[in-house]
């Protein structure tokens, strides 16, 4: 949990980060621009976390594997966090960052990885899934028929869009294993193309001839991960859910990186409030415990957090909503005649484990036996003029609050199951408590924690 010294880390730097633009980390000084605003040591002074030692140890069973998942926006604060949670915690959890391929410039994504050079996983994601080739019907048309990647980035990656006319091949494998490496990825995924309910034999199929392909071609000092893509009826389904799970019994492979398609989120930055596919959750992480393979949730916010407790490794969130939630979406289509409405500021209130605005936040710390969070992003936040709000300082918070909550559970003296299970039942007396003062209504109602806690008993 946040530390009440912490604010002493902010420095006068922090004026240089609010107005800090860097959406591609494209200018040549990025990674030092990064650690001036800190007022910390740079990156590169830190004990080198990015040996293969290190990243065997991030994948084994012991301490969570938290990865911070870059967006488009904000990612300049990814470096500073990593550090934070690197120095606050040590051997309580792991760190690493995850970055999209084909959603970055090259240059961008080489000089993400070089800023993020002592997190021990360091993951480039290929993105299969977003071929036009792969994703499914139901995610073209949520889109209106429009490409997933842009086509300014796409036409930098051939790999994404070379055609495969006759199916995948080894060499188009290994040409996205090679895009990974060049990148400075130390675990490498699979492609991680779209696994097609409809075609449930031949999606199984394709995923492990991918991992067949790719294994001889890892060196003995990397590591794979296989990558996959399923929509939520994988979960949700037993038929589905018994075959991709006996499969995945079946392969050598031991470390899986799982990314679930969640249907449209009530609220954007919320949580998955989908009883069924939580449960399908629960279900994998437990075989993949049993099992003795390693289970990676990427895109899945604090219900990844939540599915340490069952058996998952590690998960992934981000700053932005597409990275906490790989979920449906609505095209909207903006309109152009008279004023857009106000904005709603919002920030992750830690004492109810769910994202508010920021006048009901604030009401919340004001309340007895709460308090303001003293991350360095909010005494940040704080410092700004009566009225600002500063995202990318909100995401800061956010994200080291996720990391502070993994090493809390991760260190709890009856283990980690019994150290969730305290928090979400925190959060819930909280979220009761308050109500009369501070009522949780609309987007403000942490409407997932009921669902966690029956699953925590």
């Amino acid at each position: 949990m946040p530390d009440p010294t912490d604010g002493a880390e902010v420095d006068p730097a922090y004026d240089d980060f609010l107005e800090a633009d860097d959406e591609e980390f494209e200018d040549a000084d990025d990674a030092d621009d990064v650690d001036a605003m800190s007022g910390e040591p740079a990156l590169g002074d830190s004990v080198d976390e990015g040996s293969p030692d290190a990243v065997t140890r991030a994948l084994q069973p012991g301490a969570p594997l938290l990865l911070l998942h870059r967006g488009h926006q904000y990612s300049k604060v990814l470096p500073i966090v990593l550090r934070d949670l690197t120095s606050r915690h040590g051997g309580a959890l792991h760190v690493g960052v995850v970055s999209s391929v084909p959603r970055t410039s090259p240059s961008g994504l080489k000089k993400f990885m070089t800023a993020c050079e002592t997190a021990p996983i360091r993951i480039a994601d290929p993105e299969g899934f977003a071929r036009d080739d792969s994703f499914g019907p139901a995610m073209m048309a949520q889109r209106g028929d429009k490409p997933f990647v842009g086509m300014s980035l796409q036409v930098q990656w051939p790999y994404f869009t070379r055609p495969q006319p006759a199916g995948y091949t080894a060499d188009w494998v290994e040409e996205t294993l090679d895009v990974q490496r060049t990148a400075g990825a130390t675990v490498l995924l699979t492609p991680g193309v779209w696994a097609d309910p409809a075609a449930p034999q031949v999606s199984l199929d394709v995923m492990r001839q991918h991992a067949q392909w790719a294994k001889p071609l890892v060196a003995p000092d990397e590591h794979l991960a296989v990558n996959v893509t399923i929509p939520s009826s994988w979960l949700t389904n037993t038929v589905l859910l018994t075959r991709l799970l006996d499969e995945i019994v079946d392969m050598q492979e031991e470390v899986f990186y799982i990314r679930v398609r969640w249907p449209l989120m009530a609220q954007p930055y919320g949580q998955l409030i989908d009883g069924k596919i939580l449960d399908g959750y629960v279900e994998m992480a437990n075989t993949f415990e049993d099992n003795d393979k390693t289970l990676l949730l990427p895109n899945t916010s604090l219900t990844g957090w939540t599915a340490l407790a069952w058996g998952a490794h590690g998960f992934s969130t981000g700053i932005g909503s597409g990275e906490r939630a790989f979920a449906d979406t609505r095209l909207i289509r903006m309109r152009r005649t008279g004023p857009r409405p106000e904005p709603v500021t919002r920030i992750f209130s830690t004492p109810v484990l769910q994202t508010t605005d920021t006048s009901t936040a604030a009401r919340l710390e004001s309340l007895p036996g709460l308090a303001p969070c003293a991350c360095r992003f909010c005494v940040a936040l704080r410092r700004l003029p009566a009225g600002r709000h500063d995202k990318e300082l909100a995401g800061g918070h956010y994200l080291r609050t996720v990391g502070d909550l993994t090493a809390e559970v991760a260190t709890h003296r009856r283990g980690l199951r019994a150290g969730v299970r305290n928090v979400v039942r925190a959060a819930e007396r909280t979220a009761a408590t308050s109500s009369a003062a501070v009522p949780l209504i609309q987007a403000n109602e942490p409407r997932h924690l009921s669902l966690w806690a029956e699953r925590l008993r």
